[in-house]
């Protein structure tokens, strides 16, 4: 590396800890870097960091350099990408452009061909065409279908310049990023670095302790000690176990329930039916940026269709009046408003029920995606711990099946059922 580091350093105000030196000492050395990190570490702050000198190694040399932030969504890549924006414009304005739209994207100006974009991994395809000369995968973990986006549309943008790759994360079971950190530690020209919350210096030993006592012990485990757990520390146990083809068609005489998630323009609306005498999910309908008039009508027709099926709706906000319009039109309506409390009851009974395999799921990848990645969210501020997605991606189709087992009792027999199954039973029952 070429540039001056502690001067840099010194001029941008980053003082990193012992462990973020060893990672730069190694990033100077290697092609390949692999960072397991608990919460809290300086992750993100790190890779802006290696970003931002392998720009400046260029403009130095007057040398070309292209980098890619990737990240499993737009809204994770941004988080890097600023604090790199705030470090050129506020540093080197006379050197860097920093653009917004279309795209995030930094260019320099004596030398248009040194740059760094912001990649999604969720649109794969738009990652073709470009040589790079570092790329970096923030939260690598908990991209969907890693491999697969590394292997057919990263990898081979590195191979003409030599380029580094730089993975970065906190750990989501023993899957592709993993066996990364495996590879690596064998390899010439690569390095795993593994570190838990508490090796950042600056983070509150208190926190330490009551996220310990707090937590579940495999969420503290994965998030703050960063380890490599057989069984991730999610919320749902057995996911697999429960996938199985289920039949679609509607059956005279059975009773269903559509589970109702809202959303309109970033979170979508997810309906989840359920056939309340095998506990089956028969059909999913998962869609956004739709007004709330047609999404009311799209509720109508599957409640028509699955024999005018009991509704159990997210009536959190927008959801009040559509709850109570579909009252007015003759449907059966349970609502159901999200607190932290009433959130953690509803998932825990969700959580229940896939362990024990008492519901049925079809092959519904985004569904599948969602549950495994469902998890625990620790807000150091309040001491408190919500069930969550992780953050930029999606629980929709979670809530969304959750709100439909709400009324589901243990598997009904199979005999002709009686509505009374529903009457009977209180709206805050429990499992």
């Amino acid at each position: 590396m070429s540039i001056e580091q502690k001067k840099l350093q010194k001029k941008i105000r980053f003082e990193p800890h012992n462990p973020q030196r060893e990672i730069i000492k190694g990033f100077n050395k290697k092609r390949d870097i692999r960072i397991c990190a608990g919460i809290r570490f300086g992750k993100t702050y790190l890779s802006a960091y290696l970003a931002l000198i392998t720009l400046l190694e260029g403009v130095k040399l007057g040398e070309s350099r292209h980098i890619w932030l990737v990240a499993p969504t737009y809204d994770l890549g941004e988080k890097t990408f600023q604090y790199l924006a705030r470090w050129c414009s506020t540093y080197f304005n006379k050197v860097f452009k920093v653009t917004t739209r279309p795209n995030l994207r930094i260019r320099c100006l004596p030398f248009p061909d040194i740059w760094v974009e912001v990649k999604s991994a969720e649109k794969p395809t738009q990652m073709l065409g470009e040589e790079l000369d570092l790329v970096i995968v923030d939260e690598a973990s908990r991209m969907k279908n890693f491999r697969f986006v590394w292997q057919n549309f990263l990898y081979d943008r590195l191979t003409n310049r030599k380029g580094k790759s730089v993975f970065i994360s906190t750990p989501w079971g023993k899957e592709f990023f993993y066996e990364e950190g495996v590879r690596v530690k064998d390899a010439e020209d690569g390095a795993f670095f593994h570190y838990e919350s508490r090796d950042n210096p600056y983070f509150p030993p208190e926190e330490w302790d009551r996220a310990k006592r707090l937590l579940p012990e495999q969420a503290f485990n994965q998030q703050y000690r960063a380890l490599f757990l057989d069984d991730t520390a999610g919320v749902f146990k057995g996911v697999d176990d429960i996938i199985k083809e289920t039949r679609k068609d509607v059956i005279d005489g059975r009773y269903y329930i559509v589970g109702v998630d809202l959303g309109k323009y970033r979170d979508f609306t997810v309906l989840t039916v359920m056939d309340t005498h095998n506990s089956e999910v028969v059909h999913i309908d998962r869609f956004n940026q739709v007004e709330w008039g047609l999404q009311k009508a799209r509720i109508k027709a599957t409640a028509k269709r699955y024999n005018n099926a009991r509704i159990v709706m997210d009536s959190t906000g927008i959801g009040d009046p559509i709850t109570d319009d579909l009252r007015r039109e003759g449907f059966v309506v349970d609502d159901y408003k999200y607190t932290n409390k009433s959130k953690q009851q509803l998932i825990e009974k969700l959580s229940v029920k896939i362990q024990n395999r008492e519901i049925s799921i079809p092959p519904y990848e985004q569904l599948i995606d969602e549950l495994k990645t469902f998890g625990y969210i620790y807000n150091q501020e309040t001491g408190t711990t919500r069930y969550s997605a992780p953050q930029g991606l999606h629980d929709d189709c979670v809530n969304s099946l959750a709100l439909a087992c709400w009324r589901l009792q243990k598997p009904v027999p199979k005999r002709k059922l009686s509505y009374s199954v529903f009457k009977k039973e209180s709206k805050t029952s429990f499992f």
